[in-house]
């Protein structure tokens, strides 16, 4: 069916044309017509909206228009100045808006759809601080409270107000348009322009704010707000439209944004000139409201959290820092915050009445910070650990009852449970940034399924010196033991963990094809605040290009109770043989043919038994060559002493890693290296180090009679032994080349026939 508007359109039409004197005449003076400005328009019940008619500015300018409505039921209408009127819808249903001369010789016609009850539609002029503030939780607090909204937030990162009005007064389609229906859901438009988003939609709340380095000086204010106040209020089609300056919060006290040194690196001396500048902007000019944001933040910094707010220093953090700006923008224009029951799945209940006490607090006394005294503590959590908890990093999840930490865009995940599945009420989140996510498809000896040890937090520490986490929400009456894993197949990376409560404990944990070292931080009290804090960071040994570190897997367990790792039972009786090189040699003889990422599981003993001892190479090698002696006076097959694993200056240090030793045995390592037609002395230097440690050296030029055994070494707790392999002291090859060709376990005391 044609619409009222189409027919009427059409009729109007053909009048205009029987109108025409002469199709031919250049008289424009006869030349006649009016429009409204709004192809169709859309009203929910009670909401306003300013139309406006478009005349002929020859023929008709001197006209007077009337505006009425077909069906006053629906909506009613009131004209204004300059050919204006203002709509208002009264009731769900279709209509028609008229505008017609007083005369009757011109009248155009225009559709009026009125639906449901009016959304709060408000639109932020900003960058990544409007995002932080309502971009992620306003929705959900308002919908908590019953209002129905669309948001919007017109982005450009970085941007100040001077960059605003550029952007308007040249018509610049330079943002995204970032929008949250009455749906709630999010999509993004970019190549956006002030004049067309603030025009589309009929906006009842509009923001600005200034960019964070310089929202405490006064003279931007002065001169770009109100140019970008007057170009809004031209463009806006809501007569009850307010203004809002968004005052944002001062950067942390350890923050090194560029901008911190305007104000003596101080955030009390930012705060102050925030405030100042913002509310001296406001009288100054017709802002209607404020919403104090950074005064909520500052607020909420006087609690139990302190001064973690923010991820980056300037940034919001993900979680209780957007939720507090959030709550402030909700009190500010709906009021009501503390009795709505909206709580992120990211906080704790009590966290939540803390973000929206601090907005409350800031929306009542917005110049000025309020004490948040009931919160100056964490809610007591009487929670006893008695079972171990695990936490998987990575967006490879684990079954329960492991806690999944996908990713550290994700923040925080709060109620871990133990393994019984108890509800601790601990919460971990992420206190300084990482570089991202790896996954690696890696193994481990630990029992922690693979989907833990397969993937990762990591950083590069050449890019951010230092990551880290907090451990939250703790009983302080209890202590626990942190234990930490992480593995990645690559060389010379190694992660320092640093654990701070009321005490304090350090760590290195060796990444390189990890299969089951572990760092065990015991007996750490939380803080009065009841956390613990979690730093990582490059170890001393740490020459990887990058300067990686990182984490697959973590453990908290109650002060004294032992790691969860199974150990291995197996009653080793006869030695395990490895030969090295791509010569293979038959049983008993395992062979490993390359020193690559690969790891090793289930080493064979003699008879073939499974031992459960497993290797995987932590320090690489240069390479292999078949430059050893195949004839020996040992009794070897020729295949297992012919060919090596072999390094030089280039690498001082090569070497693997034992793992799932008994920590109760000792064990005994023997060592065989040969490099054939050679005059120079090679010696190459073997350790083997667990509990203990022991070494021994051997000069593998032209050798094939000799082999060195290290012995009495007992595994660490955790049942490993690293093997390490250098140039001797006494090496006086240029190029220091030292060799490893093939090496046996076996129980101390076991007699060897070589």
């Amino acid at each position: 069916m044609k619409t009222i508007k189409y027919i009427l359109g059409i009729l109007l039409m053909f009048s205009i044309i029987s109108s025409c004197q002469d199709e031919l005449s250049v008289d424009l003076s006869q030349r006649k017509f009016v429009r409204i400005n709004k192809q169709s328009v859309y009203l929910n019940v009670g909401e306003k909206m300013i139309l406006s008619a478009t005349v002929d500015s020859l023929g008709s300018i001197n006209k007077t228009f009337n505006w009425s409505v077909m069906d006053s039921q629906i909506a009613t209408i009131e004209s204004g100045s300059n050919n204006t009127a203002v709509i208002t819808g009264i009731k769900e249903g279709n209509t028609v808006i008229k505008v017609e001369s007083s005369d009757g010789e011109l009248k155009y016609f225009t559709d009026l759809s009125v639906s449901g009850e009016k959304a709060v539609k408000i639109l932020a002029i900003g960058n990544s601080f409007s995002e932080d503030a309502i971009e992620y939780y306003l929705y959900d607090l308002a919908k908590a409270a019953g209002h129905e909204v669309i948001i919007g937030n017109m982005y450009i990162g970085g941007q100040s107000l001077e960059g605003h009005w550029k952007n308007a007064s040249e018509n610049n389609p330079a943002y995204q348009l970032r929008y949250i229906g009455s749906d709630g859901a999010k999509n993004s438009f970019n190549d956006r322009s002030l004049m067309e988003v603030i025009s589309d939609e009929n906006w009842d709340y509009i923001s600005f704010q200034e960019v964070s380095q310089l929202s405490g000086i006064f003279e931007g204010y002065q001169e770009y707000l109100p140019k970008l106040l007057d170009y809004a209020a031209n463009l806006t089609t809501n007569p009850d439209v307010k203004f809002i300056m968004h005052q944002t919060w001062a950067y942390a006290e350890d923050s090194n944004h560029f901008g911190f040194p305007t104000y003596n690196n101080d955030q009390m001396t930012m705060y102050n000139a925030i405030v100042d500048a913002v509310w001296k902007a406001k009288d100054a000019t017709s802002v209607d409201l404020v919403v104090p944001a950074g005064t909520a933040i500052q607020n909420g910094r006087t609690s139990y959290i302190g001064d973690r707010f923010t991820r980056d220093g300037y940034h919001l953090n993900l979680t209780i820092g957007r939720f507090t700006a959030s709550c402030a923008w909700f009190e500010s224009i709906f009021g009501g915050i503390k009795n709505n029951t909206f709580v992120p799945s990211v906080l704790s209940e009590y966290d939540a009445m803390l973000a929206k006490t601090a907005a409350f607090e800031a929306v009542e006394s917005p110049k000025s910070v309020t004490q948040l005294i009931d919160f100056k503590y964490p809610e007591p959590n009487d929670f006893v650990l008695n079972a171990p908890m695990f936490i998987d990093f990575g967006e490879v999840e684990s079954p329960a009852p492991y806690n999944n930490f996908r990713h550290p865009n994700d923040q925080k995940i709060g109620g871990l449970i133990d393994f019984a599945g108890n509800n601790s009420n601990f919460a971990l989140e992420v206190a300084q940034s990482f570089s991202g996510t790896l996954e690696r498809g890696l193994q481990n000896v630990l029992g922690l399924p693979r989907s833990a040890s397969q993937d990762m937090f990591f950083t590069d520490g050449i890019r951010i010196n230092e990551s880290g986490f907090l451990l939250s929400n703790l009983n302080r009456d209890q202590k626990y033991t942190l234990v930490f894993y992480g593995s990645i197949n690559d060389n010379n990376t190694e992660t320092e963990f640093h654990v701070i409560g009321k005490n304090e404990g350090t760590g290195s944990l060796d990444n390189d094809n990890n299969l089951g070292k572990l760092v065990v931080i015991e007996n750490i009290e939380p803080a009065e605040d009841a956390t613990i804090t979690i730093k990582m960071r490059p170890g001393q040994n740490n020459e990887q290009w990058a300067k990686f570190f990182g984490i697959n897997a973590m453990m908290v367990l109650p002060e004294g109770m032992p790691v969860p790792v199974e150990p291995n039972t197996f009653n080793m009786t006869l030695p395990v043989y490895i030969d090295f090189g791509l010569r293979l040699s038959s049983a008993p003889f395992f062979n490993i043919l390359r020193p690559n990422n690969d790891p090793h599981f289930d080493l064979p003993d003699a008879s073939g038994a499974n031992t459960g001892i497993a290797l995987s190479f932590t320090s690489a090698f240069n390479g292999e060559n078949q430059s050893g002696a195949f004839d020996n006076l040992l009794g070897l097959p020729g295949e297992v002493t012919v060919d090596a694993l072999w390094s030089n200056r280039d690498r001082p240090r090569s070497g693997f890693t034992l793992y799932r030793l008994d920590p109760a045995k000792e064990y005994q390592f023997v060592f065989f290296g040969s490099r054939n037609g050679v005059t120079d002395n090679r010696e190459t230097k073997y350790e083997a180090i667990g509990k203990n440690r022991g070494e021994a050296l051997l000069n593998s030029s032209n050798n094939n009679s000799n082999v060195v055994v290290v012995s009495g070494i007992q595994p660490t707790p955790d049942g490993i032994v690293d093997i390490r392999v250098s140039a001797g002291p006494n090496n006086n090859n240029g190029d220091r080349f030292y060799y490893l060709n093939s090496f046996f376990i076996a129980p101390d005391g076991y007699v060897f026939p070589y």
